[in-house]
């Protein structure tokens, strides 16, 4: 069994597996529709993609966010950067980039998630995990613990 992280808002945790935010919303890896659940190898990594996408909200407007830590089976496929299509890790990324999982991202696929290399950190050893809702092997996936979150005040500095 794998560990992974995930830092959200806490009104949503009872959805956590569902992957339903993504589907709604499209991002780097899925198109609005598909649904997608985006984890971390590390807590800090899961800090970081959430801080990302803040959109400048400062820290004291935000509502309460919670630390998440999932277990999954070792049903993860590592894809090296090497494979990912062109343009992947650029800030503005392409129309195709969203689709390039689509074809693994059925209940037949073997693999239940996607290790991917992380945008925001290149060329580290922490990783982003995209497991797929849809799979089968979700049966397996367990919520170990949720904790509260709380963002360092100096996180907030230049506000």
């Amino acid at each position: 069994m794998a560990l992974v992280y995930r830092i959200q808002k806490r009104q949503f945790v009872d959805s956590i597996l569902s992957g339903e935010g993504a589907r709604l919303n499209g991002g780097r890896w899925n198109p609005p529709g598909t649904p997608l659940i985006y984890t971390s190898t590390t807590p800090e990594l899961a800090l970081l993609e959430t801080l990302v996408h803040l959109n400048g909200t400062p820290l004291r407007d935000l509502p309460p966010f919670v630390r998440v830590t999932i277990e999954l089976p070792e049903a993860i496929e590592v894809i090296p950067a090497t494979d990912l299509p062109a343009g992947w890790n650029t800030l503005k990324y392409e129309t195709e980039i969203p689709v390039f999982l689509r074809p693994k991202l059925t209940p037949t696929y073997p693999a239940l998630a996607f290790s991917v290399p992380s945008v925001i950190i290149r060329d580290s050893p922490s990783r982003n995990i995209l497991i797929n809702p849809l799979h089968p092997l979700i049966a397996q996936v367990k919520v170990v613990e949720v904790v509260p979150h709380g963002f360092d005040e100096r996180l907030s500095r230049g506000e």
